[in-house]
Order: C-alpha cells, then structure tokens, then sequence
C-alpha cells in the first residue's frame, strides 16, 4: 500500500492549430507507483492555445477528482499558466480568466495541489496525443 501523503502526478497539454482555428486537450495521471491510471484527449474546437492549455488542465483535475485523488503534483509544459497559477503573473484576458477561476475552484476539492514547469521534451506523452487529437479530427473534417 502506498504512503496517503504521496502525490498522484499529471502532465497535461493543449494543442492549437491557428491555421484550421483548432484546439485540443490531453492528460495523464500516474499514481504514486507510477503505473498510468487515465490517458486522454479530447478536441475542445475552436481556440486559440493559452485557452487550450487550460483547458487539458480543467479536464485532468476533473479526471483526477473523479478518480478520487487528493494529492496531486501537475507537471505543465506552459510556462505562462504555470506562472498565472502561481500568482506570478496576472490573467488579464477575459476568457483565460474564467479558465483560471475554473481550476482555483477544481483546485477546492484537492487537499494537495503543486505545479512544475517541465520542458515541452518532458511532456512528450500529452503533447503526442494532443497533435494526434487534433490530426484525426482534422482527418474527418
């Protein structure tokens, strides 16, 4: 049985293709053995990738919530949410705002939440199913 103070980790990615005005959202949660417990990706349509980027991570705590997990250290490869949700720098537009007040209020149900900027090369897992998200829709379009 594994220690209840060891976080779960999740990476999550949003993916945007400005030219076919297109985003997606992917996620991985690993309990603390390490062993992947959810994969996902969904197209969330059209817009722009700091909204994308929210977006996977609005997905992965409600992912997580609905797994029951507590104890959560978010890896992001979006430096820019990283320092917003960290209280670096502010969200000024209106739209990344309501993204923003959406995880504040998923963060609620967590007893432990930490965020890590990673480089996108550590990220590769939901940035590929981000990209293969959006190239299958694409492929139906």
């Amino acid at each position: 049985m594994s220690n209840p103070l060891e976080s779960w980790v999740g990476y999550a990615d949003g993916a945007s293709r400005s030219s076919q005005n297109l985003a997606s959202a992917a996620w991985a949660i690993f309990d603390p053995s390490g062993e992947l417990v959810s994969f996902r990706g969904v197209c969330i349509g059209r817009s722009m990738n700091n909204i994308a980027e929210y977006s996977a991570l609005v997905e992965f705590l409600s992912d997580a919530i609905a797994h029951g997990i507590s104890r959560l250290t978010v890896k992001l490869d979006s430096q820019l949410v990283i320092l917003q949700l960290t209280g670096v720098y502010s969200v000024r537009n209106p739209a990344i705002y309501r993204m923003f007040l959406r995880v504040k209020i998923l963060e609620r149900h967590l007893d432990f939440i930490q965020y890590h900027h990673i480089s996108i090369n550590l990220n590769t897992l939901t940035d590929s199913l981000a990209n293969y998200v959006l190239d299958r829709h694409l492929r139906h379009l």
